[in-house]
């Protein structure tokens, strides 16, 4: 029973975690004040083009559900989540390898 217990000590703690860096990570671009370069995934192809075309964005680059794009106005985060942006992630612009175009 002890083992039990420290088990599922260590899974919430691991959860509680998890969860705090994933709030953090969402809760930042919504509190930077001026424009950036953002990730944006949403569910559907046709969802992603309605909040990039409802915000105050240039797009430059992505494909299906994930694209990356650059805010020209303050406030332009709140606006791809309100037209259906599912998850905005600030980023510097590098993509996944790390490398600058």
């Amino acid at each position: 029973m002890i083992i039990d217990r420290q088990r599922f000590d260590w899974l919430a703690g691991a959860a509680l975690a998890l969860a705090g860096w994933w709030s953090l990570l969402l809760a930042f671009p919504l509190l930077r004040a001026e424009p950036g370069i953002v990730t944006v995934i949403a569910l559907s192809e046709s969802r992603l083009f309605r909040a990039i075309a409802a915000s105050d964005v240039a797009l430059l680059e992505g494909s299906g559900r994930v694209m990356v794009l650059a805010g020209r106005s303050p406030g332009f985060v709140r606006q791809l989540y309100a037209a259906g942006g599912v998850v905005v992630l600030a980023t510097d612009g590098r993509g996944c390898t790390g490398l600058r175009k």
